[in-house]
């Protein structure tokens, strides 16, 4: 009998395995989290089910999932060792107050035994100290003899660790790990801790027991619902199955170092530093392409910084390697080998991956030479500063390191080169407290399970919200819960600002990159109860925002009124946004993804993939192509259907959205078919007018495009047919000749000015006019602007004898610029001179000794004051 191998092979065994278990085989949730925003990225297999540990959210008790992951609180020791990723896949198997240890802990032991066919021979596990439930489980279910049964301490076996004694309080239990013995034979170690156990235990599974609640003073009371939190690496795993020493030597990883070694020219195994690179880059570029796929795109902040972060450095691995031009995109086929059948969106999102990671790698590239630039800067300056040696500040390297993604080692090189040390502690100060925060944002806390408002709503008995609107504006229903400051409420009183849930709503709740509707909840008397600024949704409760108007109560009657005007005028939008994204595909190219949209009553706005600015003709193209879609008054059909069906018939599905198996299908014949649970008009001729307002770069890769349609559009219309009246009347020209009037207009203008250009003498000239002058000579240019005199002043730098003060001026009557030049033997201060003639024409001045300028206010009787200057100057010689 042959045993799972490779990866997927491991990963569809699994899944097999604990469906004949009765669990449901679900999918990985997006790295997006779609259940917590405390959360940047998916860091473990259980967050999906949050609800599910709480006895809430969807009726299941069993679930087996391969999850999609990532961490970065290690980003450092990635590709330096063997098991360490950023992205990487945690197979699990979950219980919801069904099974517990007596059933889990024999399941994995066959998986493994069993299913892989790993010798039962080669195995330790550990088991919380005071855990006698699942030591005897071990010791006599399974098996395994006591001299290979650990037990460690809360620090290493409870979760939260050390929770028991130092907190937090809430939901907690002990934890069971199985390691694999990579070096059979040798005598078992006797550790007092897990760091006590050798480096040739491997950890292949650990299983979470959530049976107790920690209250104050460290007690563990026992929950009502006992839960199962299972997770194994399946990269660990693939790599014990294939007997390699580590998870990049996997079939996992293997296309992407051939791909590299190709692309490089370098033999992988031939330079251990250079190994450390390509096992870098597969990392990182795998973490990157699931990330955008997922929808987190590289950027400046939140997840966007992590992935922009972890791209660069691949692509300062792939320099280091050799590659003079982008290359990281090229990786996504190599990838794809060995993951697209799991994750078929490598392929379905596989143009917006290249397009974003090619435009990225570009910048970065221009980015890291100018890294090295700082690098030098900083070298500079200290030596200005009189520091030829000492040290260099770990802060600085730290900031190269980290907005740079330059090489800290580099760093440390080129500075012991200039003579100066790195200062390592600061460095890894700045270092540690970057992992922290990391960590807080990615890792499982202790309160992973506070409560959601969406979850306290149902603990309430509050049925989800039924949304009417595709058909309603309007429609009579009751208020079933209500919120202040996030706390349910009995009572809103007038003039408080909280949230109101229905029973039935026609107000759409903000998604899909449509914004929430806008009205009034109404008694069924016409009287304004509750004023809605907006809608959003949490886990199928609406909740409309906004402020009483009366004294406003749980279970009252109302009538929830949308206003109709704006929900009009953004179906307009929303319609025309999914014509404007079918014609940019067919003028731009196939290529062209969403990466990004909001649609209002305003305007519409819409992010896309695609590397370079379009031109004015394919703007007018995009912009034709929806008109006449508009003039063809098709109906707008709209279906649901399944996710898998809608997909194979060619169906857009968005960047970055979530879908469940029924979705719904928004098509414009023959044009245009999007999976969307907007509102839409119902004839794409109610569009009206549609007008391209901008298109500008967002980020490297993604553009912004942004349109009005119908009666917005109208205005825009009326506000430029205003404009151009506006133009007739001032420039007395008809419309059809405003063009050739402004470029005469312009013809004039440029001779004007020619025509009051002031002769300037050359600096022989000027000298030959000063002949016999020795302490002082002044020049007059009316008109002349400060640059232009000190062009003039520029032309007799090499003029052998002038004066020993020489005073410029031009301007007017109302602004008179100047400027002074001194001789070193004049004893005069350029920039005392230019003060001191500031003050005679009410202004300014002042300057360097040789060289000085200023300006008056007051040029009227300039010739006057030059002269009365000119005496003091004679009196103080």
């Amino acid at each position: 009998m042959s045993h799972p191998r490779t990866g997927s092979q491991i990963r569809e065994a699994y899944l097999a395995f604990f469906e004949s278990k009765g669990h449901s085989r679900l999918p990985s949730d997006s790295l997006v989290p779609s259940n917590d925003p405390t959360l940047l990225f998916t860091g473990a297999g259980m967050n999906q089910f949050k609800d599910e540990f709480l006895g809430k959210g969807r009726d299941i008790k069993r679930a087996t999932t391969s999850q999609k992951c990532l961490r970065v609180p290690d980003l450092e020791n990635v590709g330096l060792t063997p098991r360490h990723h950023t992205f990487f896949e945690m197979l699990g198997n979950f219980s919801f107050g069904d099974y517990f240890k007596n059933e889990v802990i024999p399941w994995e032991w066959h998986f493994f035994t069993e299913v892989l066919g790993w010798d039962p021979g080669r195995f330790v596990c550990t088991v919380y100290q005071d855990d006698d439930e699942a030591f005897q489980i071990w010791k006599d279910a399974v098996g395994m003899p006591e001299e290979r049964i650990y037990r460690f301490g809360e620090k290493e076996n409870f979760w939260p660790s050390s929770a028991p004694s130092k907190g937090p309080n809430g939901v907690c239990g002990p934890c069971s790990e199985i390691y694999y013995d990579l070096e059979p034979g040798g005598a078992l170690p006797d550790p007092i801790g897990l760091e006590d156990l050798p480096d040739r235990f491997l950890e292949v599974g650990n299983f979470v027991f959530t049976q107790f609640d920690r209250k104050d003073g460290g007690v563990l009371q026992p929950l009502p619902q006992k839960n199962i939190d299972v997770g194994l690496g399946l990269e660990r795993i693939a790599a014990v199955a294939q007997d390699v020493p580590n998870n990049f030597e996997t079939d996992i990883f293997s296309p992407v170092l051939e791909a590299l070694q190709s692309g490089s020219g370098l033999t992988y195994g031939a330079d251990s530093a250079n190994d450390v690179r390509m096992r870098r880059i597969a990392d990182h570029a795998r973490a990157v392409f699931f990330c955008i796929a997922d929808g987190a795109t590289p950027g400046r902040e939140g997840r966007g910084y992590v992935v922009r972060k972890i791209l660069r450095r691949a692509v300062r691995d792939g320099i280091d390697l050799g590659y003079k031009q982008p290359f990281l995109a090229e990786l996504l086929q190599p990838i794809q080998q060995s993951m697209v059948a799991a994750y078929p969106q490598l392929i379905e999102q596989q143009s917006t991956i290249q397009a974003l990671c090619h435009a990225e790698e570009e910048r970065f590239r221009d980015v890291y030479r100018r890294g090295i630039e700082r690098l030098e800067l900083h070298l500079d300056k200290l030596q200005q500063e009189g520091q030829s040696e000492g040290v260099f500040p770990g802060s600085l390297a730290f900031e190269l390191h980290d907005t740079f993604g330059f090489p800290v080692d580099i760093t440390e090189v080129v500075a012991r080169d200039h003579g100066y040390e790195l200062d390592q502690a600061e460095f890894q100060t700045a270092m540690e407290s970057q992992r922290d925060r990391a960590r807080a944002s990615t890792e499982i806390s202790g309160d992973v399970f506070t409560e959601s408002l969406a979850s306290r709503l149902a603990s309430a008995k509050v049925p989800p919200t039924d949304f009417q609107g595709y058909s309603k504006d309007s429609l009579l229903t009751k208020v079933v819960a209500l919120t202040f400051e996030g706390e349910l409420v009995e009572k809103l009183a007038a003039g408080q600002k909280g949230a109101a849930i229905l029973q039935q709503t026609s107000f759409y709740a903000e998604g899909g990159g449509q914004v929430g509707d806008c009205g009034q909840l109404n008694s069924p008397e016409a009287s304004t109860l509750f004023d809605v600024q907006t809608t959003s949704a949490e886990d199928g409760y609406s909740l409309h925002h906004g402020t009483a108007k009366q004294d406003f109560t749980v279970g009252m009657p109302c009538v929830a009124e949308v206003n109709a005007d704006a929900r009009r005028s953004t179906e307009r939008h929303h319609t025309a946004t999914h014509l404007m994204h079918a014609a940019l595909k067919q003028v731009l190219g196939t290529h062209v993804n969403q990466a990004g949209s909001q649609v209002s009553p305003q305007r519409l706005r819409f992010d896309y993939t695609h590397p370079e600015a379009p031109t004015k003709q394919q703007l007018r193209q995009i912009e034709d192509l929806v008109r006449l879609q508009v003039l063809r008054a098709a109906s707008v059909d709209i279906k649901h259907t399944s996710l898998d069906a809608a997909k194979q018939s060619g169906v857009t599905a968005l960047f970055g959205e979530k879908y469940g198996d029924d979705v719904r299908v928004v098509t414009v014949p023959e044009f245009s078919a999007e999976l969307c649970g907007g509102t839409h008009v119902h004839n794409i001729g109610a569009i009206g007018n549609f007008i391209l307002l901008s298109d500008r770069a967002l980020a490297a890769g993604v553009r912004r495009i942004e349109a009005v349609a119908g009666l917005v559009a109208d205005q825009v219309t009326r506000q430029t047919q205003d404009m151009v009246l506006s133009l007739e009347a001032e420039l007395k020209s008809p419309e059809d000749r405003l063009l050739e009037r402004v470029q005469a207009l312009k013809i004039q203008l440029k001779e004007a000015q020619q025509a009051k250009q002031v002769a300037l003498p050359s600096s022989q000239e000027l000298a030959a006019e000063w002949a016999g002058l020795e302490d002082f000579a002044w020049k007059h240019f009316s008109d002349l602007d400060a640059n232009a005199l000190r062009g003039i002043s520029d032309s007799l730098r090499n003029v052998g004898k002038l004066p020993k003060i020489v005073l410029f001026t031009g301007g007017n009557s109302k602004n008179v610029p100047f400027l002074f030049l001194c001789s070193k033997d004049s004893g005069a201060h350029a920039g005392n001179l230019a003060k001191e003639l500031g003050k005679h024409l009410r202004g300014g001045g002042g300057g360097r000794p040789d060289f000085a300028q200023g300006k008056g206010s007051n040029g009227a009787d300039l010739e006057q004051s030059v002269q009365a200057f000119a005496s003091s100057l004679a009196s103080n010689a």
